[in-house]
């Protein structure tokens, strides 16, 4: 055991049942500290249940508290008001005295002198479970513990539906925004979002953060800019010495154009995510997130697009003013330094994928497009969009170093698996190393393209690693095997 560092220990005890690593704590101490990190390394505070409050008796012990490292936290278990009742106050029912025999009386007073006299001195969750009577009583408990938990790195929060963080006794959720903090997440009403990130906020290494804004419950739209650009745009802005990875969401279409008017630029920012509403509005005004890319073009090197449909008032996506808006955002955007363009999402329009590849194909090393099932006429175009880019943008140093076809890994589906797409991807891309598949079924050729003169073995590189991930319902159509076993000679296929 000393040969292996403790942090691969404890990676390796996460695939152990339960049971099993509870065993573990007994066997010796190295064990022990084992299944104690592993036990303790996630902690989610969600509803207020017996489970919940063993943990916050023990997260009071620092030597438990220091193992958490990862923390979820959905208030649900605050009552409405003070005088809402908790789990705990939940009245017995009530049991006529004619009804029970004078021995059962007796026997009852019995046990609840014995409760009274042996948990309070032995039971350390019973005290906790009658201290926890009124709101400001769970909020100071939990304050209490979050504030004692020194090596937090990622914190998710998820604060929407529920009373807002000022009507709160305090906003005790900022208690473990900690300055070693590494990753957070937000899930938050647009309204809570001062509380949270207030300015006295003392986070100084933060590479990640994820915001999911719900913003339904505020009607009037200049409280609503007001609130992104005067709170949330600033305290993006606090982060940006260290921020690495940024992703921005809108559970429902809003107009976020102010707040991306308004976060200064990022300078070690290299990987964006943005999700956006199919319905119309969308994210607001397309030039927000144009002059966004624009003033990261220096330093992207990952974009992830995603399309969604959480809230909103219909239920009919908007494809068509989708794809217009996207064509406006990414209009004369220019991103020499991008490697990679994920677009994962059933949602996304295949034209509007098409688009996106066209615009950024000029230097990218790998790319996803999965979600909505494209054609073997559709892969082709995909693929014409790699080795004939946009033309119109500057050829700059970054870009001349990577210009050309250099694709190493793509990953595209559901499709339709045959022998001659496995060739034309590889003839196509010969700097290909690995291909990745989402197959939908399998079939012995592909449709008018089986007698093309375009698949020619010599032109196919000498190795790449083809994983082929079968969905679940794909069928076999024909000779589904042979078809398979017709791959490309080059390719070194994995099945999943």
């Amino acid at each position: 055991m000393p040969n292996l560092p403790h942090n691969i220990w404890v990676h390796v005890a996460q695939y152990l049942p339960a049971l099993f690593l509870q065993d573990l704590i007994t066997v010796n101490r190295s064990f022990f500290e084992i299944a104690m990190d592993c036990r303790y390394r996630q902690l989610i505070l969600a509803y207020m249940d017996s489970r919940m409050v063993k943990n916050l008796v023990r997260l009071r012990d620092p030597a438990v508290a220091k193992r958490v490292q990862v923390l979820h936290i959905y208030p649900g278990f605050l009552p409405q008001s003070n005088s809402a009742p908790l789990l705990f106050d939940q009245a017995k029912p009530e049991c006529m005295a004619s009804k029970r025999s004078f021995r059962t009386i007796l026997t009852d007073i019995a046990n609840s002198l014995l409760e009274q006299r042996t948990f309070p001195s032995r039971h350390p969750k019973y005290r906790m479970m009658q201290s926890l009577r009124k709101q400001e009583d769970v909020v100071q408990v939990v304050s209490d513990v979050l504030a004692g938990l020194p090596n937090v790195t990622d914190y998710y929060v998820t604060w929407y539906g529920l009373p807002t963080v000022t009507s709160s006794p305090a906003p005790f959720v900022a208690s473990a925004l900690r300055p070693n903090l590494r990753k957070l997440s937000l899930n938050l009403s647009l309204e809570n979002v001062q509380s949270i990130l207030s300015s006295d906020t003392q986070i100084t290494r933060l590479e990640e953060l994820h915001l999911c804004i719900h913003s339904e419950t505020v009607c009037n739209d200049q409280e609503r800019t007001y609130i992104l650009q005067h709170h949330l745009a600033p305290a993006i802005c606090r982060f940006r010495s260290t921020l690495k990875t940024l992703v921005i969401e809108s559970w429902e279409p809003t107009d976020l154009s102010p707040l991306f008017a308004n976060i200064e630029r990022i300078p070690v920012l290299d990987d964006l995510c943005i999700n956006i509403p199919v319905e119309r509005c969308h994210l607001g005004d397309p030039a927000g997130v144009s002059g966004f890319l624009k003033k990261h073009q220096s330093t992207l090197r990952c974009l992830r697009l995603r399309a969604t449909q959480y809230g909103g008032r219909g239920l009919a996506p908007d494809l068509c003013s989708l794809h217009e808006w996207i064509s406006e955002a990414t209009e004369k955007v220019e991103l020499p330094k991008l490697r990679e363009l994920d677009i994962s999402s059933n949602l996304f329009p295949t034209d509007t994928s098409l688009l996106c590849l066209k615009r950024f194909s000029r230097t990218l090393t790998s790319s996803t497009m999965t979600g909505v099932y494209r054609s073997y006429e559709q892969v082709v175009q995909a693929l014409d969009n790699f080795l004939m880019p946009e033309s119109g943008f500057s050829d700059s140093p970054a870009t001349k170093e990577v210009k050309g076809n250099n694709l190493k890994r793509l990953r595209i589906g559901p499709v339709s698996l045959s022998p001659q797409l496995v060739d034309l991807i590889a003839s196509r891309i010969p700097e290909l190393r690995r291909l990745e598949l989402l197959v939908r079924d399998i079939l012995p050729g592909a449709t008018d393209a089986s007698s093309s003169a375009l698949f020619l073995k010599d032109e196919l590189p000498t190795h790449f690693t083809l994983v082929l991930v079968l969905i679940t319902g794909g069928v076999l159509h024909g000779d589904g095997d042979a078809a398979i076993s017709g791959l490309a000679v080059g390719a070194s296929v994995n099945r999943h």
